[in-house]
């Protein structure tokens, strides 16, 4: 009896150890989460009602409780708090700095901490300034295919579907994905959960329209006469929208140059002069060895400058017309390269004799060996990025101006009572610059008896121009379901015109931006040790003493000039991928320049 007894008590207890091993133990996020809610409850609850992170948190498309988003920022403030401040008071403790980098060093302590408050309370803003923008810049394609589709018959149902399985979509295909959800998981009827997302989206435009789309489907009016209404409206709007961006954009450029180029140079002029200044003083007062603060020159060569170009590289990323098309294949070859960087900077280094830098005194030798080091690790770096983007972009330039007159001779062949697959073949004989090939190729898989969908989809593969991908799938869905008319496609064609007259638009005004970082790239590099070389000439004091303020100055001017390069690409090309192209020249220039700079002043 007690075996009988013993076998349930026995078997229980298997039970629960095996139920311990399958529960995962804690994750990390789960242990900051849970912390927050203990302490910070309350007052993230009156955060949260405070600035509303209910609706903000809806609009940005973030499936986030409020109160646990408002008790983690108000944890990671707290946390950030204490942390910058012991961190700043061993500093000043140990390493006994003068007045002047003691006040930094507080000020950034205090400063980081409402940083992070800051980013944590903007960080849903900004993404559904971002989710609104996407939608924005994909609307006019969309509406023109749910156009098409609803002339081919197709129940609104069936369009959502379609347009969530489309990849030539992105943000459109996710609120696609929202929508589905709503109606296969929630049980909504497709209208309702159009209302429902569109209510809450960030986007006026998008609203506007999807609720008088459901408008027009309750009242029973003409749903084909009003979509291509309001897609006429939206290529027209799209175009100007286009024109205001680009002139935005060329404001963020023009503040990067002032606070980058100008307000930097008057600040590395003071430094050159404060170090003059010291450097003076302490050989009146006999001093056996010179010290020059450099501290503040650290701080702000290689903390202010580059936080200054990230966040006009953001406001660029934010404001910019995108597309879903990515250049990941860029980015994961410059993480490759970067142990290979850091080995060479080594390598160089010890090579040109700068191991001297970790010890004293410092020498012009050294500053010479540091910067050799810094820009080969920074080429080695940018040389494969750049290398790498240009063999994916190679011979699309041109392709939307190629697209447009290819749609535009198709709308006018189609006139003529031809089938659509007769008049790509007719039209293949016919040069598009470098849409010929394009062309050629959906020719001849349409004469070996493929499909439209198929011919088109062979032909476009490996093409990276997203507007003609788009172009082209918004035709061949147009063709499939029955439309396809001459005025369709028409509508198209001067749309993609008029985005090639901005595309050639925007490279004409932004050519001139692009060439300023080039100029302060130059100046940054020479002036401000051009200047300390001579007043410390005119103080009689040798160039040697103030050799580490000299460094600081040209290792952050190259540091920086890499950084310009990439805002110059992001602005130009609409992705940081197109950066590596200017960072690669400017980190050249501006080591040619700081090593004239050094053979001038005697190095």
């Amino acid at each position: 009896m007690k075996l009988l007894r013993r076998a349930p008590r026995k078997r229980a207890k298997e039970e629960r150890k095996v139920v311990r091993r399958r529960v995962a133990p804690p994750t990390v996020r789960e242990v900051f989460t849970a912390f927050s809610l203990t302490f910070f409850e309350k007052p993230g609850k009156a955060l949260a009602k405070t600035f509303e992170f209910d609706k903000v948190l809806t609009r940005a498309g973030l499936a986030i409780h409020p109160v646990k988003y408002s008790a983690e920022t108000i944890s990671l403030t707290i946390l950030t708090t204490l942390f910058t401040v012991v961190a700043a008071a061993l500093f000043t403790a140990i390493a006994k700095p003068p007045l002047l980098t003691k006040v930094i060093a507080v000020l950034v302590a205090l400063m980081i901490p409402i940083m992070v408050f800051t980013y944590r309370f903007a960080y849903p803003y900004i993404r559904a300034s971002m989710r609104r923008n996407d939608v924005n810049n994909e609307l006019p394609f969309f509406m023109a295919y749910v156009a098409t589709m609803a002339r081919g018959g197709y129940s609104l149902e069936k369009v959502i579907e379609r347009v969530a399985n489309l990849r030539v979509f992105k943000a459109v295909r996710e609120e696609s994905r929202k929508i589905i959800t709503r109606i296969k998981m929630f049980g909504e009827d497709p209208i309702t959960a159009l209302d429902s997302v569109a209510l809450a989206h960030p986007s006026s435009r998008f609203r506007d329209i999807i609720l008088g789309y459901t408008t027009t489907l309750r009242s029973g009016g003409d749903v084909l006469h009003y979509l291509e209404i309001r897609t006429r409206e939206l290529f027209e709007a799209r175009a100007r929208e286009v024109r205001e961006v680009l002139n935005r954009l060329m404001s963020f450029l023009e503040v990067y140059t002032i606070f980058g180029v100008i307000v930097s140079l008057t600040v590395f002029v003071f430094f050159a002069v404060q170090g003059a200044i010291t450097a003076a003083q302490q050989m009146q007062r006999g001093a056996m060895s010179m010290s020059i603060d450099v501290a503040t020159p650290m701080l702000y060569n290689f903390l202010v400058l580059p936080m200054l170009g990230f966040s006009i590289m953001l406001a660029v990323h934010i404001n910019q017309p995108r597309t879903p098309v990515n250049y990941n294949e860029v980015y994961a070859t410059v993480f490759t390269f970067i142990p290979i960087s850091l080995a060479l900077f080594f390598a160089v280094l010890i090579v040109f004799g700068g191991v001297e830098i970790f010890m004293a005194p410092l020498t012009l030798s050294g500053v010479k060996a540091l910067i050799i080091a810094l820009a080969v690790a920074l080429e080695v770096v940018s040389i494969p990025g750049w290398l790498r983007y240009r063999a994916l972009v190679k011979g699309y330039r041109g392709f939307v101006q190629a697209t447009a007159d290819f749609l535009r001779d198709l709308s006018e062949v189609r006139k003529t009572g031809l089938s659509p697959e007769r008049c790509i073949i007719l039209l293949s004989q016919r040069s598009y610059r470098g849409l010929t090939r394009v062309i050629e190729r959906a020719a001849a898989a349409l004469s070996v008896g493929f499909s439209l969908e198929d011919a088109l989809r062979k032909a476009l593969k490996g093409v990276r121009e997203w507007f003609t991908v788009a172009a082209f799938r918004f035709l061949t869905d147009s063709i499939v379901v029955g439309g396809g008319s001459p005025e369709v496609v028409d509508t198209l064609a001067r749309f993609m015109q008029t985005l090639s007259e901005l595309e050639e638009e925007t490279r004409r005004r932004m050519r001139t931006q692009v060439i300023l970082p080039y100029f302060g790239s130059v100046l940054l590099s020479s002036i401000p040790v051009i200047l300390l070389y001579m007043l410390l000439a005119l103080a009689k004091i040798p160039v040697e003493a103030a050799t580490p303020l000299i460094l600081v100055m040209m290792t952050g001017a190259i540091f920086n000039s890499f950084i310009m390069g990439l805002i110059a690409g992001k602005a130009s090309q609409a992705t940081l991928a197109a950066g590596f192209i200017h960072a690669t020249i400017l980190v050249a220039l501006s080591t040619a320049v700081s090593t004239a700079t050094l053979l001038f002043i005697g190095a």
